[in-house]
């Protein structure tokens, strides 16, 4: 080779090497295109928020458009970020980063969308673990109380039985069934907040941005409290006090009689109805027990819903009550006391028994629960004595 060719060919060769190695070194920065040079400079001041807060912020100060195309639990990641007076390039890139995010920018147009490598499956379940975790989409719970956590964000907050308080964030709605909801000073609620039985709370420094809906008075509070009483969980079978159980277990005895006194036919015919389809009142007062909560919970994150949660609570009251009165007639009529029984002293003789089978801890309460839920079962299925059964 000629010496001349031979310089040519390491000329062409040097100028290649600093675009081979542009080549073969992964890109550092994770945005595709050129902004403008007239690009304003931007400041942030998130102390608590979201990728996608920071990424509105910027395109609201540069005057962007922005279009996001990444998924929910990538954007919706906490971000705690503080510039001032930074290139918007700049700021951009560390908000990317900070995200696992990619971008381009074409005519004002910002788009954003997730980091195209694919996540190895130990990074998936930990994304899951997340998404289940802290930031899970919806927090219900019965027969207890919900606290959402000044670094938790959730989808909904839902506590049936109980009060939710909310010191972090809830994009929908904070509804409380038999309490009260608590916005605690930084804490933003994106969609309404309702108690039912209770009252909502918003303190200085809180946001709610929906309707703030407070259903309170006697008729309200005596349903809030019968939605504890009814989905009460563990408290129920442990904490009560003996006075507590005493005196409940009296209440429930004068209303039996009631019951009796008033509806005397209804009560021998649900009773028949029972003894004629005992397997399908008992399935029939399961799925009353079981099916409640979901029931409340579909109601409760509707407002067209919740006016109907009272009447849900009042129908199972109602049933249940009934079938402790059917429960207590068939006992009675078993045991071997007083020759010449009414329904009434039927009603009186197996309450007593259940009062105080009531009264023995742990295994009291569920005892009742189940004996009044089949007869429930049998109440709601011949429509309170109104459909009489066919023996087979």
């Amino acid at each position: 080779m000629r010496p001349t060719k031979l310089i040519v060919v390491l000329a062409v060769a040097l100028m290649s090497l600093p675009g081979l190695a542009w080549a073969a070194t992964p890109d550092s920065r994770r945005l595709e295109g050129q902004l403008p040079d007239n690009a304003p400079v931007v400041s942030l001041a998130q102390p608590r928020g979201t990728v996608l807060d920071a990424l509105s912020a910027i395109a609201k100060q540069t005057g962007w458009s922005l279009v996001v195309t990444a998924p929910e639990s990538v954007t919706t990641r906490p971000l705690t970020i503080q510039v001032s007076k930074r290139p918007a390039g700049e700021v951009l890139d560390m908000v990317l980063e900070a995200g696992s995010l990619r971008a381009s920018f074409a005519d004002g147009v910002l788009r954003v969308r997730s980091d195209e490598p694919a996540k190895s499956a130990d990074s998936w379940r930990e994304r899951r673990r997340e998404r289940r975790g802290r930031h899970g989409s919806e927090r219900v719970v019965f027969g207890q109380s919900l606290t959402i956590g000044a670094d938790e964000t959730v989808d909904k907050a839902v506590a049936i039985g109980g009060s939710v308080t909310v010191a972090g964030h809830v994009r929908r709605d904070a509804v409380a069934i038999g309490g009260s909801v608590t916005l605690l000073p930084g804490a933003s609620v994106g969609g309404d907040s309702v108690a039912i039985g209770g009252t909502v709370s918003v303190a200085e420094g809180a946001t709610l941005e929906g309707d703030n809906v407070s259903l309170g008075g006697a008729i309200p509070t005596t349903v809030g409290s019968m939605t504890r009483w009814v989905v009460g969980g563990p408290h129920m079978l442990s904490t009560f006090r003996f006075a507590s159980r005493l005196m409940r277990a009296v209440l429930v005895l004068i209303i039996a009689l009631l019951i009796a006194v008033a509806f005397p036919g209804a009560v021998t015919r649900v009773g028949a109805y029972l003894v004629d389809r005992p397997g399908f009142s008992a399935l029939a007062g399961v799925a009353v027990l079981l099916g409640f909560v979901p029931l409340c919970i579909l109601l409760g994150v509707t407002i067209i819903g919740i006016p109907l949660i009272p009447v849900a609570v009042m129908l199972l009251v109602a049933l249940f009550l009934f079938g402790f009165t059917v429960s207590a007639a068939w006992l009675g009529e078993r045991l071997p006391f007083l020759r010449e029984k009414t329904p009434v002293k039927a009603v009186a003789l197996g309450s007593v028994v259940f009062v105080l089978v009531g009264l023995i801890p742990w295994i009291g309460t569920p005892a009742l629960i189940l004996a009044a839920a089949f007869s429930a079962g049998a109440t709601l299925l011949s429509r309170f004595g109104r459909t009489p059964a066919v023996a087979v």
